[in-house]
């Protein structure tokens, strides 16, 4: 009797050869995103920062790399990485919904072969980013340590 496995230990223990992009966009043309979510490569961190905050960008690029920042009211996303035309065109569609950091295998291979010319997200980052939000938020500061957060009227 053949030995045979189920699915799910397929996906499991066979290699990871996924093709995920490095950003989403919403699918309906006629529909806008409503918030932009930020993943780390880690899969452990993600962040949403909502277009109704949405202020501008900067794309820059020096020949080698390229660099996308992003500002959200108070809040800030560098992206940096290669092809990041394509997210421009769908932050002024107001299509973007989300931006993958890729792990560098990854990276690198679509730098090898990218014949879709998809973005390769190499770092995110967020600025102010999650632990100074959440010193903020539990009122951790440098100059009043554990004192309760006053809150001013």
């Amino acid at each position: 009797m053949p030995e045979g496995k189920s699915k799910f230990l397929h996906k499991l223990l066979e290699p990871q050869e996924q093709e995920t992009k490095s950003f989403s966009k919403e699918r309906q043309l006629s529909a806008q995103a409503f918030s932009l979510h930020v993943e780390r490569r880690d899969g452990r961190r993600a962040e949403g920062f909502a277009w109704s905050h949405y202020v501008g960008y900067q794309w820059t690029d020096d020949g080698a790399n390229e660099r996308l920042v992003v500002i959200f009211g108070e809040r800030a996303v560098e992206i940096e990485g290669h092809n990041l035309g394509v997210l421009v065109a769908e932050i002024r569609d107001g299509q973007l919904n989300g931006v993958r950091e890729l792990v560098s295998s990854q990276s690198a291979l679509l730098q090898q072969s990218n014949p879709d010319n998809d973005p390769i997200i190499v770092s995110v980052k967020s600025y102010p980013d999650m632990e100074e939000i959440l010193k903020q938020i539990k009122g951790e500061e440098d100059d009043k340590p554990k004192h309760a957060r006053r809150f001013e009227r």
